[in-house]
């Protein structure tokens, strides 16, 4: 489920001309174009997270964003990212949603994160400035949308087998009109190991346990 909300039945995505309104597809960094503004204020909020980490970057020299809400999923399992888009009364506020970073090595291992990702979320490289080596996803997909209510958007993301266990630094972003306004919120996706090679852990370590000491 990519939306869920209030007033959904007003919602609508129109096209629009000129770079001036939120033009999703132009670029991974949405402050290329957007730099603040009135209506940014608290604006997006990663919402639905299963805790708060802040895990130790020092092996691979990574931000150190302090604590950071964290949804947890292993190799193989789905995991909703979810983030609120509430601009209060300011009914009729353009934006457009991105989620990002997804290609940065993990914090404390470096490791490597795969995926599959939401379908109803569109993928991204840029237009007006092209990054092939820095994708991300849109909602919508080449134009802002018109806020009517607070909704909740979710990307469902299947994480793939191979990924290494270890917290990835992604990003929400919210940027649109008017006053070319522009925010976003870091959090940590947290791949832990399999359930199953965690198991295999355990009894290793209870087998280990019950063997006879040698003197």
């Amino acid at each position: 489920m990519t939306c869920r909300g209030l007033g959904m039945t007003g919602l609508m995505i129109v096209t629009m001309a000129g770079s001036a309104l939120a033009r999703p597809q132009y670029a991974r960094n949405c402050n290329d174009c957007h730099f603040g503004g009135p209506a940014d204020v608290g604006v997006p909020e990663v919402v639905g997270f299963d805790a708060m980490a802040d895990p130790d970057e020092t092996l691979t020299g990574a931000v150190d964003r302090g604590l950071l809400k964290v949804f947890t999923a292993a190799p193989g399992e789905t995991v909703d990212l979810s983030v609120l888009i509430d601009f209060g009364d300011a009914t009729g506020t353009r934006f457009a949603a991105e989620l990002k970073r997804m290609e940065l090595a993990g914090v404390v291992n470096g490791g490597t994160l795969t995926f599959d990702a939401d379908a109803d979320w569109f993928f991204q490289t840029g237009t007006e400035f092209p990054d092939l080596s820095a994708p991300y996803y849109t909602i919508p997909e080449d134009s802002g949308m018109s806020f009517t209510a607070a909704q909740t958007f979710t990307f469902s993301m299947l994480v793939g087998a191979s990924t290494t266990p270890d917290y990835y630094d992604l990003e929400f972003a919210v940027a649109g009109q008017p006053g070319f306004h522009y925010n976003d919120e870091h959090f940590y996706l947290h791949v832990t190991p399999e359930p199953a090679a965690i198991g295999l852990l355990l009894l290793g370590l209870g087998v280990a346990s019950r063997r006879p000491s040698r003197v």
